[in-house]
């Protein structure tokens, strides 16, 4: 039997990612289903692992959870091309009420979430620039969006924290300045 293992979070799907997530780490079988869902071996045939090959195997699975992601802003799955919202100043009302809804429970609806914020590229120019099919919600594409690794994801999420951390510093500065203004007057 022929057992791939994932190096990084390149290897890892969002969908195998949110399946993890839903496993309860407190279960005596936790190790097992872990093996099953990165190495593809069914759950009732890990016990005629050895012990020590399986160990050596989690172990490598870990570790390519442990690492980091890029942002892309493009990408390609099942060769449809997927692009970021170019402009979040221009969000529509679905859009937004949709990021604020999957966010509330990012873990489970991960895959919803990142359906919103990547869809499918309607156009694209010679600079780069491309034009996003309208929101009509994440169903025409999710199982799409599911088999997209984790780095991406990790990168996109890192991306928006970053931008969230700028944003923050950018407003506290200009408050602080304003203030100082205020108190020179």
């Amino acid at each position: 039997m022929k057992i791939s293992l994932p190096d990084n979070k390149d290897d890892v799907t969002l969908f195998q990612y949110m399946e993890l997530m839903k496993m309860d780490e407190e279960s005596k079988d936790y190790e097992n289903q872990v093996f099953s869902l990165f190495t593809g071996v069914d759950i009732k045939d890990v016990g005629s692992v050895p012990l020590k090959q399986r160990d050596e195997f989690l172990k490598h699975i870990y570790n390519a959870l442990q690492s980091d992601g890029e942002f892309k802003q493009t990408f390609t799955i099942d060769g449809v091309d997927f692009g970021l919202i170019p402009n979040f100043d221009k969000i529509t009302g679905d859009e937004y009420t949709d990021l604020v809804r999957y966010s509330v429970d990012a873990e489970l609806t991960l895959d919803r979430l990142i359906s919103v914020i990547y869809r499918p590229i309607k156009s694209k120019d010679k600079f780069k620039n491309y034009e996003l099919y309208p929101y009509e919600g994440t169903s025409d594409h999710i199982e799409m969006i599911r088999k997209l690794p984790m780095s991406t994801v990790n990168g996109c999420l890192g991306f928006f924290l970053t931008l969230s951390n700028d944003l923050e510093k950018a407003i506290l500065q200009y408050t602080e300045e304003e203030q100082a203004k205020e108190g020179t007057h």
